[in-house]
């Protein structure tokens, strides 16, 4: 036992080393995959990562002090399968009826050797099906690779950094090894039902990742500066192979740091560095419209501040006031080896800078040091305000890092249509040649695809679908759903047949005939009381609003979308007994009352239904919104700041490529 908290220890000691290793790697790797890294998904990373190390340690060590060092029990491999039983069994007879022999069975070497050997990859089993979500037959081929490589660093003496084997390699850890990960693997099915969703956690992180945080951002710039230093470091190598003259100062002594520095060719370096700057920080951005190395790395990219494509002047301009402290000094370091530095003014500047090297060194790397000290209290003030971090050079030239995803998103944002050019822009899409059917099909995805981002395989989802076109796109986002695993319940206040608006009539009778013939788990009610409505409130994940549209528009919703309304307003901010002591519509908004923990997530179709898209205006009652999916372009009434509490996060899906339709449709009003 001593020998196994000695493993533990030295994994534990060698930990942090390791973690160090790979933190700028999982960065990057987080970021560009999800644009943003969770704290629960990094505790499980890393704490696979210890898990690992552990283990492996468990197997190598201890470590022979020598290298020639020959083990006579591990010269030759153990390959009879079930060995380790047959010694079990020989060397301590177990009697089931006795219990005196339990006790010695248990203390047996052997059986908690074996115990151990099962026991060391069960948490790989779990970590395989809970956060790699690997089936069984993979989870079980891993695990017999990771015990097979277990096993061979053993018996090539640790890939021959020993002579000879000095572990014996036995085909029995091979199984038991095995055995484990597929213990673990049955173990984490329970503790899926407790343990937090990891899909949900990269698809909210996903969601976060929209916005450029600061960690983010200086990780690119960092990268950047890395690239800076290496293009460089390679146009000085070809400048010092050109002239080798130059390079003299590599025969000086590096101990003295100044005497050093003043020995290179500083007119040279000074060139050097702005053409370097001028590559990486100028022309690069302007041929990938925006991007740095660092920032295409990240999928960032530099725009002016309404996301805007920025130009060449711009960037020059941002990072130049980025790099003025920097270029000041090397000016300054470099200016007694200039042409210039010959004449009477030019040359009393280079004596007083020969003559206070240090001091000047000195000087700049105070200064350097208040303005990173200022720079981190500001990045955690607006951390902890919440508010947008912004650099100096941001201001000065109008510029701002956003995400790709970010910059698409706000620039779709920003195409504002009238309810009436919307629905013109529709009927110049159907006249293309593309179906209002395949738009509401494609908006059903949507929404069908945004509750699976926010809800886990297998939840509760009740839709309330409309008699308009905004109904049809709850219908296929029920059948979307139901294929997708998901306990769906649809209700409508009337039969599909009778729904005139079309394409909806047509969408709606094919999601029925289509969720009957596949046996999806779609249940439909047609205007049901509102006793059963709050039955399914109080036990469902997230809540579809479906119901009125980009037409609505007064001061009061019409029954049965009146009460529905209310009902998924009082779930949400009442909590699940909600139905005990319903209030007046009103009662329930966002502008008065917050959400509860355990109030189901709620988006809606194009708009909340109860708001206006033209005006913003909210009736009595509105659908109080998580997230907005509004389709094809933004509305004005999406736009007013009253309304936010109720649209919640607001995503525009264009469904299609609008770009020619929204030429076309400017082109219009132009004429």
């Amino acid at each position: 036992m001593n020998v196994y908290t000695a493993d533990i220890l030295s994994g534990l000691e060698t930990f942090p080393f390791v973690a160090a290793l790979i933190t700028l790697p999982y960065m990057i790797y987080q970021y560009r995959k999800y644009g943003s890294i969770p704290a629960l998904h990094t505790l499980v990373v890393y704490s696979f990562v210890l898990y690992m190390l552990i283990a492996y340690f468990m197997v190598i060590l201890p470590l022979p002090a020598d290298h020639n060092a020959y083990v006579a029990y591990a010269a030759h491999p153990q390959l009879q399968p079930f060995h380790t039983l047959q010694l079990i069994l020989a060397a301590q007879p177990l009697v089931p009826s006795d219990p005196s022999t339990w006790i010695a069975w248990l203390k047996s070497p052997d059986i908690y050797e074996a115990f151990f050997n099962v026991l060391l990859l069960v948490p790989l089993g779990v970590y395989l099906r809970y956060y790699f979500r690997r089936n069984f037959i993979q989870t079980f081929l891993i695990g017999l690779s990771t015990t097979l490589f277990f096993e061979l660093s053993q018996l090539t003496g640790l890939w021959g950094l020993y002579a000879h084997p000095y572990r014996l390699f036995d085909v029995d850890d091979l199984i038991l090894n095995t055995l484990g990960a597929i213990v673990g693997y049955l173990v984490a099915g329970p503790l899926l039902r407790i343990l937090p969703n990891i899909r949900l956690m990269n698809e909210q992180a996903r969601i976060a990742g929209m916005r450029a945080s600061a960690t983010k951002r200086f990780i690119s710039f960092a990268l950047d500066c890395l690239f800076y230093l290496l293009f460089v470091v390679v146009l000085g190598a070809g400048y010092l192979a050109v002239f080798p003259s130059e390079a003299v100062f590599l025969t000086q002594p590096a101990t003295d740091v100044i005497a050093y520095i003043q020995h290179m060719p500083l007119t040279a370096l000074f060139v050097i560095s702005l053409i370097g700057f001028a590559v990486v920080f100028v022309v690069v951005p302007s041929i990938s419209k925006g991007q740095t190395l660092g920032q295409k790395i990240l999928h960032l990219i530099t725009v002016q501040s309404d996301a805007t494509p920025a130009h060449a002047g711009q960037y020059t301009l941002r990072y130049l006031t980025l790099f003025a402290p920097f270029f000041v000094l090397l000016f300054l370091l470099c200016s007694p080896t200039f042409p210039f530095a010959a004449t009477s003014e030019a040359s009393r500047l280079a004596a007083f800078v020969e003559q206070h090297y240090k001091q000047l060194i000195i000087c700049w790397l105070i200064c350097f040091g208040i303005w990173a000290i200022s720079l981190l209290i500001r990045a955690v003030r607006a951390k902890a305000k919440n508010i947008p971090f912004t650099l100096i050079s941001g201001l000065v030239s109008n510029t701002r890092v956003m995400t790709c995803a970010g910059v698409e998103q706000l620039r779709a944002q920003a195409v504002i249509l009238d309810v009436a050019q919307v629905q013109a822009l529709e009927a110049t899409i159907a006249a293309s040649g593309i179906s209002l059917e395949t738009l509401m099909r494609h908006a059903g995805e949507a929404l069908a695809q945004d509750v699976h981002h926010n809800v886990a395989e297998g939840g509760r989802v009740v839709i309330f679908a409309g008699m308009g076109n905004n109904g049809g796109d709850g219908w296929v986002c029920g059948l979307e759903l139901a294929r997708m695993g998901y306990q769906v319940t649809l209700i409508t206040p009337d039969l599909a047949e009778h729904i005139k608006a079309q394409p909806a009539c047509d969408v709606a009778l094919s999601v029925f005939s289509d969720a009957a013939r596949e046996s999806l788990p779609l249940t439909i009610l047609v205007d049901p009381s509102n006793q059963l409505i709050v039955e399914k409130l109080q036990e469902c994940d997230a809540v579809v609003d479906a119901m009125l549209g980009t037409g609505f528009s007064g001061t009061k919703v019409r029954e049965p979308q009146s009460t529905w309304i209310t009902l998924c307003n009082a779930r949400r901010f009442a909590g699940k007994r909600f139905g005990r002591h319903m209030r007046a519509p009103n009662w329930y908004s966002p502008l008065r009352m917050r959400r509860t923990q355990d109030a189901p997530y709620a988006v809606a179709a194009d708009i909340p239904s109860g708001l206006s898209a033209q005006t913003g205006t909210s009736a009595t009652p509105s659908f109080a919104a998580d997230t907005t999916i509004t389709m094809l372009v933004n509305k004005p009434g999406l736009t007013r700041k009253k309304t936010q509490a109720w649209i919640g996060r607001l995503e525009v899906d264009s469904l299609i490529d609008l770009s020619p339709f929204l030429e076309e449709s400017h082109a219009q009003n132009e004429d």
